[in-house]
């Protein structure tokens, strides 16, 4: 019985420190290609203008191009006249006001949110996420539309250990229902990723469509990102 004991204490522990050394060493793959990582933007005159705030995926962090972030096809969609983007790595939701000061004009053609993701991975209560959310909705600048989408599903990026991996999905799917109900009370366009194609594609083939750190889309992955919020636009 002790022997036995020893043993599976002894697995357990090199699961630790294989899970640990691999976390590690991936954290630092995600560290290069945030630092390499340039967020799409385009300076022009016109009307037909675009904000984007948000986390590391309205930077684009994963994209082999800036162009082919969710910014970069959605002003090639648009055929954007200007695209303001002030996005930064790592924001959360309440980071949202501070990043909407750096707005240059008073009203837009679109503004897209992408937030929410490094809430998850923190394990923030999503009921103060989404009031978060709302005041900074309620400070936006005037806009035609205004569309915000959320982490598909942080429980299936490759980083994390996968005894981790249901509980951020479980939060995911919390974060998925209140953000919803607090965009259609603001009046606004919320793309649920929840039980979306995209986010069962990416789930289904982590090794096309995220990444190489596991945790951010590919040029692939905002791909798949944009063709969900396409018809929202």
């Amino acid at each position: 019985m002790r022997t036995t004991f020893f043993v599976l204490g002894g697995l357990v522990l090199l699961l630790v420190v294989y899970w640990g050394v691999k976390f590690f060493m991936t954290v630092q793959v995600s560290k290069k290609i945030i630092i390499a990582t340039v967020a799409y933007q385009k300076t022009g005159e016109g009307e037909n203008t675009v904000l984007v705030l948000g986390d590391s995926t309205a930077v684009g962090i994963g994209a082999d191009r800036p162009e082919e972030s969710v910014a970069g096809r959605v002003s090639s969609y648009l055929q954007a006249d200007s695209l303001e983007n002030y996005a930064v790595s790592g924001a959360v939701t309440s980071d949202l006001n501070g990043q909407r000061e750096n707005a240059k004009l008073e009203q837009y053609r679109l503004i897209l949110i992408q937030i929410g993701g490094n809430d998850i991975i923190r394990f923030k209560s999503a009921e103060d996420a989404g009031e978060e959310l709302r005041r900074a909705i309620r400070n936006l600048p005037e806009a035609e539309k205004v569309v915000i989408i959320s982490a598909g599903d942080v429980g299936g990026a490759t980083l994390f250990p996968w005894p981790v991996r249901p509980f951020h999905t479980r939060l995911n799917n919390t974060y998925h229902e209140i953000f919803a109900k607090v965009a259609k009370e603001e009046g606004v366009t919320y793309v649920n990723f929840g039980n979306s194609p995209a986010t069962k594609q990416i789930n289904e083939k982590p090794e096309i469509y995220l990444a190489a750190d596991g945790l951010h889309p590919s040029s692939e992955g905002y791909r798949l990102w944009f063709e969900e919020i396409q018809s929202s636009l």
